[in-house]
């Protein structure tokens, strides 16, 4: 069973309730019975609703009574505090007199000690022995020099004039009346802001016609100014009056545009003016409060990237292209290179917990390119970069991301760069739309370059749009890509790091000690493995490997052991998978299809040491550019040359009379004719009275059966062989051959060759003779 308790709350106590401030009258069975402050209307709160009530924010209940605890708050108009006023002379002349009352207190404790009844007084208090006593009290407890007199000449000066007894006594007596816990400042401040006539100047139907104007012009997502709903006014005033003419009543006034626009103040705050002008959207990116914690304490533990438009013009002119170009094409890009500029973006990467930038690119527009190019900078060491452009500082090192945060670029918001992300085991945070309060340190890391390393460039176009109207940035963007990257990395890097930060958890520390003090107090992030960091942010190819290794981007070798003794053992044929860091080209990485493990392999071509991907594609382009006119001239007698060696060995070939090793065209035509004309496939038969040789042990009843004897026997084939006539012109044998002569003595030779051949159907046995097979057969050619 729930109790809800029953307080005993005084009549008159304040009690503010969702917002509504009510009087409490009294007690009853079913609750407390109130009156509201501002429409007067009568209600009970239930005990239940009360309890529940207190707990909402905004609840407030006001005890005190009147007489003690807020008589100071109604004598100050509503304020709780004296130190709530906005004038601060108020604030002054309130410690003054507090300051005056404490030093008339020890006045009379000095005088009690000869006269114990002695009470200060408006006479006592005004003799110039006891005020000048007063005023260098109340000089020591104020901190102000306080006079007696005003300085002689009418001189202007800032010291307090002492009150009159009279006066002193009157803020006296009430420092006196003060009950405990009330502040004596609250008590003894004068109402200088309650002067004035306080009633409203404009009659209501004015304020009325006031809000109508503002409510159908000045509401308005089109942003209209005040003179825009000022007019609007003014018609409806005019047809007021037109009224009010009819009627007899005198014509309504105009009011100004001061007016105005405060009448619109009084109607909506700011916040509301801006949702209903610039919509929600635009109010919560203006007005929206972002957080105040300490995000990250460890480097790399969260990083902030964002890409921003550089108000910048630079040159447009392309490097490596000069030479290649004709004489009428070089004078048509220099005078098309005066008028032709490009602006570029510029995108930054650093760690919110020291503020030191890790990485920064430059590029034309921002793509998944340029933040994976961002994202290899940030992990590795930037050494290179300290070198090549003459910085006297170190950057910071390379270091894993824990927690990425970004907005909703295309270049940072894509497929190929939430899959890198993904697989370097980094948290992508993508925060909201026109929303810095959600990534408000990212933002101003962005402005801080903008104001002072930008701004001071040739070229500069400013923040928006005609923000320098007497400044010819096209003439003046003379600096070129590479001029702009290497300032842009000395300020980076020698600048930035040693400037004063007062950001949220920096305290106005220099990024470069915080980020010394977080490597020796909890360190950084863990490093990413070199493999899966050139595996996601590397460049990929494909390749065949060889015996020489891989080779890529059409001349750069790698090799290694392991990839020759995985390629063995795997009998691997097809293409692997390769990855290179286009920075650091002394490791790569192959990924080979049924092998588990990344493969390691190193640069075989010791001149590309150390050296980027761009500087060795540079490099070879300069070994292989050469002037046009020279290169006609090499081709020429190159070719000259070429002629006359074929010419030499064609004299050679003739004086010699040496036969040819080669065949014409028409001499290949005519042989190729002879050798298929009339051929033909001859099918095989078996010969009458003998069988295939698969069928030798057949037993069964057939053609082929029974024609070998089975057992001893002294002839082959038992049988006699008739002459074919159509066969006696073929001049396939010969009959004095003495292939066809028998070898059984007895028997006579046939008397023509056609004899030698069995005919086709074969005829009875002859008992008692045996035909021998013939000897020294030849072929047939």
């Amino acid at each position: 069973m729930t109790i809800h308790p029953r307080y005993n709350f005084l009549p008159g106590t304040e009690i503010t309730l969702l917002n509504r401030p009510m009087t409490v009258t009294g007690v009853t069975e079913n609750g407390y019975s109130m009156v509201g402050c501002e429409d007067g209307a009568a209600s009970v709160v239930t005990f239940d609703r009360l309890v529940e009530h207190l707990k909402l924010p905004g609840a407030k209940i006001d005890t005190a009574p009147a007489a003690n605890g807020d008589r100071l708050k109604q004598r100050l108009g509503g304020y709780t505090s004296s130190k709530a006023l906005k004038n601060p002379e108020q604030r002054a002349l309130a410690r003054y007199h507090t300051a005056m009352c404490k030093a008339v207190d020890i006045y009379a404790a000095k005088r009690r000690e000869d006269d114990p009844r002695f009470e200060p007084s408006c006479r006592n208090l005004d003799h110039p022995e006891v005020r000048d006593f007063i005023a260098k009290q109340t000089s020591l407890l104020s901190g102000e020099r306080v006079r007696i007199k005003p300085v002689r000449g009418g001189e202007k000066t800032g010291d307090r004039i002492l009150y009159r007894g009279r006066t002193i006594n009157e803020h006296y007596q009430r420092y006196k009346a003060l009950n405990p816990g009330e502040n004596a400042e609250d008590a003894l401040v004068p109402l200088v802001h309650k002067r004035g006539n306080r009633k409203q100047r404009l009659c209501p139907r004015i304020r009325e016609l006031m809000t109508e104007a503002w409510e159908h012009i000045g509401l308005d997502k089109k942003k209209t100014s005040v003179a825009n709903v000022h007019q609007y006014l003014e018609t409806l005033i005019h047809r007021e009056n037109q009224f009010r003419t009819l009627n007899e009543l005198p014509k309504f006034v105009t009011p100004s545009q001061k007016t105005l626009r405060q009448h619109r103040d009084t109607l909506v705050t700011h916040t509301e003016y801006l949702i209903a002008t610039a919509g929600k959207r635009e109010a919560r990116r203006t007005r929206g409060r972002g957080s105040t914690d300490i995000r990250a304490l460890s480097v790399g533990e969260l990083c902030g990237m964002d890409e921003q438009k550089i108000s910048m013009v630079v040159a447009a002119k392309k490097a490596g292209l000069w030479s290649s170009l004709s004489d009428d094409d070089k004078a048509t890009l220099e005078a098309a290179d005066q008028y032709i500029r490009k602006r570029l973006h510029i995108v930054i990467l650093y760690d919110v917990a020291s503020r030191m930038p890790l990485a920064w690119v430059i590029t034309e527009s921002p793509n998944a390119e340029a933040t994976l190019a961002l994202l290899r900078m940030a992990s590795r060491d930037k050494t290179r970069e300290q070198h090549r452009y003459g910085c006297m500082n170190e950057a910071a090192k390379g270091c894993g991301i824990c927690y990425l945060r970004n907005d909703n670029g295309t270049g940072l918001r894509n497929s190929d760069v939430i899959g890198a992300l993904m697989g370097l085991g980094t948290i992508n945070g993508n925060t909201r739309t026109y929303s810095p309060e959600d990534r408000a340190p990212d933002e101003r890391f962005l402005g801080t370059p903008e104001s002072r390393f930008f701004k001071l460039m040739p070229g500069y176009t400013g923040r928006r749009v005609g923000e320098l109207p007497g400044y010819d940035a096209i003439r003046n963007g003379v600096v070129d890509v590479e001029t702009l990257y290497g300032m842009l990395t000395r300020y980076l890097i020698d600048e930035y790091p040693f400037e004063r930060n007062y950001g949220v958890g920096m305290g106005g520390r220099r990024p470069w000690d915080v980020y010394q003090e977080i490597n020796r107090t909890r360190g950084q992030f863990e490093h990413l493995d070199p493999n899966t960091r050139r595996i996601h942010l590397g460049w990929e190819v494909d390749a065949t490997p060889s015996d020489e290794g891989v080779q890529v981007f059409s001349g750069i070798w790698f090799n290694s052991n392991d990839l020759q003794v995985a390629r063995d053992e795997q009998f691997f044929k097809g293409k692997v998978r390769v990855f290179v860091d286009p920075d650091d080209l002394n490791i790569a990485t192959v990924l080979m299809p049924g092998y588990r493990d990344p493969i390691e392999v190193h640069l075989q071509m010791t001149v590309f040491a150390d050296m980027t991907l761009m500087e060795v594609l540079q490099l070879m382009a300069e070994y292989r550019r050469e002037d046009p006119e020279t290169s006609h001239i090499y081709h020429d007698r190159l070719m000259e040359v070429k002629n006359r060696r074929f010419s030499d060995i064609s004299t050679i070939g003739v004086e010699h009379d040496l036969p040819r090793s080669y065949s014409t065209l028409e001499e290949c035509k005519v042989m190729a004719e002879f050798v298929f004309s009339g051929a033909r496939t001859i099918p095989s038969e078996t010969l009458p009275g003998t069988t295939a040789p698969d069928a030798i042990t057949d037993l069964g009843s057939g053609a082929g059966a029974a024609v070998f004897a089975i057992g001893d026997g002294d002839s082959v084939i038992d049988g006699t062989v008739d002459a074919d006539p159509s066969e006696s012109d073929s001049g396939i044998t010969n009959p004095s051959d003495p292939a066809v002569v028998s070898d059984d003595p007895q028997e006579d030779p046939p008397s023509n060759a056609s004899e030698t051949r069995p005919s086709r159907k074969p005829k009875a046995r002859k008992q008692g003779k045996k035909l021998a097979r013939p000897r020294n057969l030849k072929e047939l050619k």
